[in-house]
């Protein structure tokens, strides 16, 4: 019985009716006014208004199409269509005092002067929607923010006691309403009086670094300020610029333990949630793999047993793919470190100094460079420059000649690792010092020049160079 139209038309057949309502007013117009004399002349008038008017309603819709509408689909106001809107009305009205003025001799004012008590009533009995038109007139001249943005609602949202929060990306602004879709799909919409007289925080303007925080509370420790030095580092797996790296500060004492605060930087909202939640799985990740336990209100949680040393065959393993001699295994084991990190976490990153090498022993990682994008969402991001699997190593350079990292290592996988310190090397090191020749060759494996392939002498230039760093990193003398 009932029968949705606007699915049921099409547009082809909608652009006839409306031709042919157009034909028989235009029509029906000419017929009357043909008549002469012979007609009444009310009827004469009521053609002559109506013909007018379709006249005044074409102009309007052939002025919005041929050049409101074009102009002001580029502009950078909060919602041009609301602008558009306005002007249409200023139109509309002018054009019926022209009409009004025209065909029956009735001016405007004194229509709004006859009818002054009848718009006070009316005014009362519409003071909801007139306060939400004009509170939607002044968040369009004043566009703190416009259609996409997220934003934070605080104030008396809901009609209730107190003060209440809300978030959610702007996906309409109307003459009454502010439509806002938050994280979980759901769409709400609320009056433009409630948006006027609420405190709103726009997180997408100005476009920029936002820092955001998280926290948590460890049992006191000795040794906290290792625990903070690792953290600092695994949080370089977030996406950041060399210049705003995310940082562990000890902010306080809560439930009798420290509260470590986690700062970062990032770029838009959506960016910021997604770092939110990995560092949150950082440091409930890391802390008790580290052995530190994490406090609440039920306790301190069971850190994890500590990870055994490597075996004599990974020892000597490592050693074979570092070209050093084989009673080096035994000297180095006190000294390795076999670590295992979670996927996202930071290994190494751009420009720290650099005072161990890294050999993978299961997992994936990344090398990466940051970059500002906009898909799929705004935010930073990593840029894959390669990859590196089992059996493989990094980060000989800045261990060997004390330069800075030159590139951040990202686990892509869970992995695990050998961290070989460089105090691991020194005392083999000083004790047999003609190994910095095959050091010198890990180094040249790893370089790569594109004008060392054209001349021997560059080759020869650069190993002189890395030789003297590394005697003088070492002390060698």
């Amino acid at each position: 019985m009932f029968r949705d139209l606007r699915e049921k038309v099409s547009p082809t057949r909608r652009a006839v009716a409306w031709g042919l309502l157009v034909l028989l007013v235009a029509g029906a117009a000419y017929f009357v006014v043909r008549m002469g004399d012979g007609a009444h002349p009310s009827l004469l008038r009521s053609a002559n208004l109506l013909f007018w008017a379709l006249v005044a309603f074409l102009g309007v819709r052939a002025f919005s199409f041929l050049l409101l509408d074009p102009l002001l689909s580029q502009s950078k106001t909060a919602t041009p269509g609301f602008a558009r809107d306005l002007i249409v009305v200023v139109l509309y009205i002018f054009c019926a005092g022209a009409v009004l003025k025209d065909a029956l001799g009735i001016s405007i004012a004194q229509l709004l002067g006859t009818g002054a008590i009848a718009a006070a009533v009316v005014g009362l009995s519409l003071q909801e929607t007139l306060g939400n038109l004009f509170s939607g007139i002044s968040l369009h001249l004043d566009p703190t923010f416009q259609e996409g943005d997220w934003v934070e609602v605080t104030g008396n949202i809901r009609g209730g006691a107190g003060r209440d929060t809300f978030i959610g990306q702007v996906e309409a602004m109307t003459w009454r309403t502010v439509q806002l879709r938050t994280e979980n799909g759901d769409t709400d919409i609320f009056p433009n009086r409630v948006i006027a007289q609420a405190v709103v925080t726009n997180l997408y303007v100005p476009s920029g670094l936002h820092r955001r925080t998280t926290k948590v509370v460890v049992e006191p420790h000795p040794e906290l300020h290792i625990a903070i030095a690792k953290l600092t580092q695994a949080l370089a797996g977030i996406p950041h610029f060399p210049h705003h790296p995310p940082e562990i500060v000890v902010n306080g004492i809560e439930l009798g333990g420290a509260s470590l605060e986690a700062r970062f930087w990032t770029l838009g909202w959506r960016h910021s949630r997604a770092a939110l939640y990995q560092v949150n799985r950082l440091l409930t990740t890391l802390l008790p793999r580290e052995g530190y336990s994490l406090l609440g209100p039920m306790g301190p949680t069971t850190p994890h047993p500590p990870i055994p040393q490597p075996s004599a065959e990974l020892m000597a393993d490592l050693v074979a793919k570092l070209n050093l001699p084989t009673h080096w295994a035994e000297d180095l084991r006190e000294h390795i470190l076999l670590r295992r990190v979670a996927p996202g976490e930071g290994i190494i990153r751009e420009g720290d100094p650099g005072h161990s090498i890294f050999a993978v022993v299961s997992g994936q990682l990344q090398v990466v460079k940051v970059r500002e994008g906009e898909q799929p969402y705004t935010g930073l991001f990593w840029d894959v420059i390669a990859t590196l699997g089992s059996g493989q190593w990094f980060g000989e350079a800045s261990m060997l000649t004390g330069a800075p990292r030159n590139a951040t290592v990202v686990a892509e996988t869970a992995c695990e690792l050998i961290e070989l310190p460089k105090r691991g090397f020194e005392a083999s090191l000083k004790r047999e010092p003609e190994i910095v020749e095959r050091l010198v060759d890990i180094m040249e494996s790893r370089h790569m020049d594109p004008d060392a392939a054209h001349t021997e002498d560059r080759k020869h230039l650069l190993r002189q160079v890395w030789q003297k760093q590394i005697r003088s990193w070492f002390g060698l003398g």
